[in-house]
């Protein structure tokens, strides 16, 4: 076992002090895909100093990187997946700093742009099942606190509050519901898809149960699976504007490109800046149809809405490509 005592701490310190002033950090660290997996070779894992300096380097068969004799502060880690480009990560500090010797280990968790938006979601409408339940009132003050802390973006008291109100009333759907969507946004899939189950057995008409598990299976990439749960979902709750998105996304993911387009435009009408994502799906539906003016179009719709997106520079070249494409092409759209 490691002490940690004041006198270690301060040798580390020296170590790291000792390591600036030679040959520098190593920054590695591991990708990861949504569904936990290692991200495959090939995923190109790029560094950003605060002070402008950049490099990139590609992750090996395991999922891992490497950058060495990098020079003390602090620095931005991203990564992009070429084989997923829909796939992408908020930057991860690497801060030399805190390491404890000139090695630094800083992983990187790539997602799909679907979750932890709350604008997106809605409460579910009230129905027969919640109308007759018998909720302790202990299990509701801990429902009530676990919402109150996920609104304060307290993940993890929220969490505790949650699996409080689950010990006392084990039925409740609602919590196990809230419970997945915090195990699901933490990447914890197969906890959350466990708890999304749990729901359904209580309440097998819940939207957004049905909804948590669908997007569980998309990441899964068990599409026709996760179709079958998000259709239930949204002719329960049509007006959701993620629900469709997620219909979109798994009928495109399946070269389904007519109702992937429908889809997608009815996220867009019901929610234009929190189902903005579906311009880059719709994007997707374009290239096929070799419309790559429409295609760009899309790409920039959505970066007027999102210009801070995590993946914009990658989105930016797609668009300069695409027109690229069309006037190559001497497309007329």
């Amino acid at each position: 076992m490691l002490a940690y005592t004041a006198a270690g701490t301060v040798r580390a310190f020296q170590y790291g002090a000792a390591a600036r002033q030679g040959g520098g950090f190593d920054i590695f660290g591991s990708v990861s895909l949504p569904d936990g997996k290692p991200a495959p070779a090939r995923v190109k894992v790029f560094i950003l100093s605060l002070r402008g300096l950049q490099r990139d380097t590609l992750t090996t068969e395991d999922g891992r990187y490497e950058f060495l004799g990098m020079g003390g502060g602090r620095y931005h880690i991203t990564a992009v997946n070429p084989n997923a480009p829909e796939q992408y990560c908020d930057p991860v500090l690497a801060d030399t700093e805190r390491a404890y010797s000139n090695r630094l280990r800083v992983d990187v968790h790539l997602q799909l742009p679907m979750t932890g938006d709350k604008k997106v979601t809605s409460p579910a409408t009230l129905g027969v099942k919640q109308a007759v339940q018998e909720i302790p009132k202990p299990a509701q003050k801990a429902y009530e606190q676990g919402l109150k802390r996920q609104k304060e973006n307290r993940p993890d008291e929220a969490l505790t509050a949650l699996s409080q109100a689950l010990e006392i009333y084990p039925d409740y759907f609602q919590a196990l519901t809230e419970r997945g969507n915090l195990q699901m946004q933490s990447n914890h899939l197969a906890d959350a898809e466990a708890d999304f189950e749990r729901a359904l057995q209580s309440n097998a008409d819940y939207p957004p149960a049905l909804r948590g598990l669908g997007y569980c299976q998309i990441q899964r990439k068990q599409f026709e699976a996760a179709l079958n749960n998000l259709e239930r979902s949204h002719a329960l709750e049509p007006k959701v504007p993620l629900t469709l998105l997620l219909l979109g996304y798994a009928n495109l993911s399946l070269d389904r490109y007519e109702p992937a387009r429908e889809r997608l435009q009815q996220a867009l009408k019901l929610g234009p800046e929190s189902a903005a994502r579906a311009h880059v799906y719709l994007s997707e539906v374009f290239v096929h149809e070799q419309k790559f003016k429409e295609a760009a179009d899309e790409i920039r719709a959505y970066l007027k809405v999102n210009p801070g997106a995590p993946d914009a520079a990658h989105l930016q070249k797609l668009e300069a490509d695409w027109r690229e494409r069309s006037k190559a092409r001497n497309d007329p759209h």
